[in-house]
């Protein structure tokens, strides 16, 4: 966890950026993240990182379009040196917070690092940590129960709202069994929007006054509604799929491809249904395979498959970790992982 000297820190770089670019990971934690720390202050702009599993150099053009005078990166361990250097040469303060257990080498007096690792609570409850406000709470649980950790204020929230959360379940299961899950699930598809819904989902989010308000269809969570809808079919299509290819063996081993990758959300939930197995989803598209793996041992086993595959790269957290492999190069992905389920 940061200490309260780091926290103070990242409050007054923030209160300090008059404009601030705030680049975070493209799922709950991330968006609820940037939410907290727009909302605390009142400015700045939002972008979600579609790049996988990089932030590219790319988004460099987004500084010189919208000149902040600080950058904020939430919840993206990996990102490229070239952006990196890019942010520097324009004397822009770098702010990057996450949680990943990961090298990070770079040094700059207006680089600021700040990494809850090896305890790794989310970058969401970090950001909610630095202000503390009681009316952000909603938005710190959604984020937290998204990156499967139970905060300590969720008793007194469930206390308060027993219609949206249920202490009595832990963080994971808290995805599948309650309003606060169902909203995380909600938002992540609503992040696989085009970019103007998108835009048009951050602008109601920040006012939004609480987690009924995405719940509740209207006039303003209509194409939320609509697009949640819309994947959820071709999820639970996926997931029957999955669970009907392995229905004895220790691994759940599944790959799909299409225009939309889901391998996050289905591997959780392919692992909440099936707890006793190693669970792999990857997602085929052109010339690689974007892979989330759930289970004992994840990121160890997942490390290991990858170790003597050219251009194959990995990492995360123990129990649950993601990889990328050239598509070529995923059946013997996949046969090295059996052999190490045995």
């Amino acid at each position: 966890m940061l200490d309260r000297k780091e926290l103070d820190k990242i409050r007054e770089l923030l209160e300090k950026s008059q404009n601030p670019l705030f680049l975070f990971d493209n799922d709950a934690d991330g968006l609820c993240s940037f939410l907290i720390l727009q909302r605390a202050i009142g400015r700045g702009k939002g972008l979600h990182i579609k790049s996988f599993p990089e932030l590219e150099k790319q988004y460099l053009r987004k500084i010189e379009e919208l000149n902040p005078d600080a950058v904020f990166i939430l919840d993206k361990p990996r990102i490229s040196e070239e952006f990196i250097k890019g942010v520097i040469a324009k004397n822009l303060p770098l702010i990057i917070i996450d949680h990943h257990a990961i090298e990070f080498n770079f040094k700059d007096e207006n680089l600021y690092y700040f990494n809850s690792a090896p305890s790794s609570e989310p970058v969401t409850y970090l950001c909610y940590k630095v202000f503390e406000r009681k009316q952000d709470q909603w938005v710190a649980m959604i984020g937290c129960i998204g990156d499967v950790y139970m905060p300590d204020f969720a008793p007194k929230f469930a206390e308060e709202y027993p219609e949206l959360f249920n202490v009595k379940y832990n963080a994971f299961d808290a995805m599948y069994t309650t309003e606060i899950g169902k909203i995380v699930k909600m938002l992540n598809f609503g992040l696989k929007d085009t970019t103007t819904n998108v835009v048009k989902l951050i602008k109601f989010l920040i006012k939004a006054n609480s987690a009924h308000d995405i719940l509740e269809e209207n006039a303003n969570t209509k194409q939320l509604h609509f697009r949640y809808r819309q994947i959820d079919k071709l999820y639970n299509r996926l997931i029957e799929k999955a669970l009907a290819e392995n229905k004895n063996s220790k691994l759940l081993f599944f790959s799909y491809a299409g225009e939309m990758s889901m391998s996050a959300e289905l591997s959780n939930e392919l692992y909440f249904k099936n707890k006793n197995k190693l669970v792999v989803v990857a997602f085929r598209k052109h010339d690689r395979a974007n892979i989330s793996v759930r289970g004992k041992n994840a990121k160890r086993i997942t490390l290991e498959a990858i170790k003597n595959i050219e251009r194959a790269s990995g990492g995360g957290h123990e129990v649950a970790c993601g990889a990328q492999v050239p598509i070529d190069k995923l059946d013997e992905f996949k046969k090295k992982i059996e052999e190490l389920v045995g």
